[in-house]
This record gives structure tokens, C-alpha cells and sequence, in this order.
């Protein structure tokens, strides 16, 4: 990111990125809200010297990160009861609509899960040793968060054990035997990892 902090610490609009994340939750479930953030060890001083500068991020317990994300879901989960629902977001999205964070976790509670997509706009090829081959675009899908659950089964999940293949929560969920029930994404939910989105994040914040 060419940055001296954390991602999710990168001050947009006078508010680090996670707080703008936090903001959307907040307005999408209220008072219901209860979040647990899986920070990095070392975050953590500047993480309280954020929230001294800038008031409470609205976090409701902080736990420590692991090596993987797998490993950081893992511990987060630890603290949360065994019933109900969980939604896992990267503090790095910014814009997931209320509406897309309602949809979520009103399918996860009817489905056991809800993950949110979006169709792709460019074409793609799989790679085969040497050569590639088109695949039909319209066939697949981009995978966002907030991934939501039934938390009695994600935990469930979890306890299976690391694998490497997992990339995401959903293919954890799945590993476990569980359908994934895809809702409907939102193109503005990006994931800030590069220079190139920040000017998009500036862009959509100046506009709001």
C-alpha cells in the first residue's frame, strides 16, 4: 500500500479506514452489533492510540490475529457464543451497503449462510501448464464478505482443523459438509489493497 501503517489504519476523510467499516455495521444492525476485531499483535497500541484520537471504533472486545486468516477467524470465534449468527468482514471494506449487510444475515438465518457476490466484468482464462483456456464468465462469480453463518455450525467447521486450500470462511463452512447460499453483492463493496483503490475510496467518500 506504500504506506507507514496498517491498511486498516489508513486515514481517509479524517477517520481510519476500519472506523468508516464499523460505521456501516453500526447503521445496518443498530444496538445489535457486537464486534470482536482480530488485530495483528503489534496493532494494538496504535489501534488504542486511534481511538484516542479519533473516539471508540465502536469494537466490543479485540482479540489477537494468527499466522493465516483461518488462524484469526479461529481465534475470534473462540470468545462468541454457540448460538446465533456471525458475520466475518475485512475491516478493508469500507462500503458494503446496509442493505447488503441486512440481506446477509437475514438469508444466513433462514440458510445457515449467506455469502455475498457480484458478477465479474472482465473476461478470464484458466491457466493449463503452457497454454490457457476462456471459461464463461457468467458461470462465476466474485466472492465478497460479509460471509454470515449460523455460528454453532461455523464453529463446528472450525474445529476440523487447518487446511490450506482454505481461502475464505465459505470454503471452510463447506469443507464441513454445509451448502453456501449466495445473496447478491455490491460492486462498491471493494477491498482496498492497493494504491489505486484508495483514490476509488476517496472518490466514494467525497462523493457521499
Amino acid at each position: 500500500m506504500q504506506q507507514p501503517v496498517a491498511k486498516q489504519f489508513i486515514e481517509l476523510k479524517g477517520l481510519p479506514l476500519m472506523w468508516w467499516t464499523l460505521r456501516r455495521f453500526r447503521e445496518a444492525l443498530g444496538e445489535e452489533l457486537d464486534v470482536t476485531l482480530v488485530l495483528f499483535p503489534g496493532l494494538f497500541r496504535e489501534f488504542e492510540s486511534l481511538e484516542q484520537r479519533h473516539g471508540p471504533a465502536g469494537v466490543n472486545r479485540i482479540v489477537e490475529g494468527g499466522e493465516e486468516r483461518w488462524h484469526s477467524v479461529a481465534n475470534g470465534l473462540q470468545g462468541l457464543p454457540d448460538t446465533g449468527l456471525v458475520a466475518v468482514h475485512d475491516a478493508v471494506r469500507p462500503f458494503a451497503s446496509v442493505a447488503t449487510i441486512r440481506r446477509c444475515f437475514a438469508a444466513a438465518k433462514l440458510h445457515g449462510s449467506a455469502v455475498p457476490t457480484v458478477p465479474l466484468k472482465d473476461s478470464v482464462r484458466e491457466l493449463r501448464g503452457e497454454t490457457s483456456q476462456a471459461l464463461n464468465r457468467a458461470a462465476l462469480r466474485a466472492v465478497q464478505t460479509p460471509q454470515c453463518f449460523d455460528l454453532k455450525e461455523l464453529k463446528a467447521a472450525y474445529d476440523r482443523g487447518f487446511r490450506a486450500e482454505f481461502t475464505d470462511d465459505a470454503s471452510v463452512f463447506e469443507s464441513a459438509g454445509h451448502a453456501i447460499h449466495l445473496v447478491e453483492g455490491d460492486l462498491e463493496n471493494i477491498k482496498i489493497t492497493t494504491p489505486e483503490d484508495l483514490l476509488v475510496a476517496q472518490a466514494f467518500l467525497t462523493r457521499d
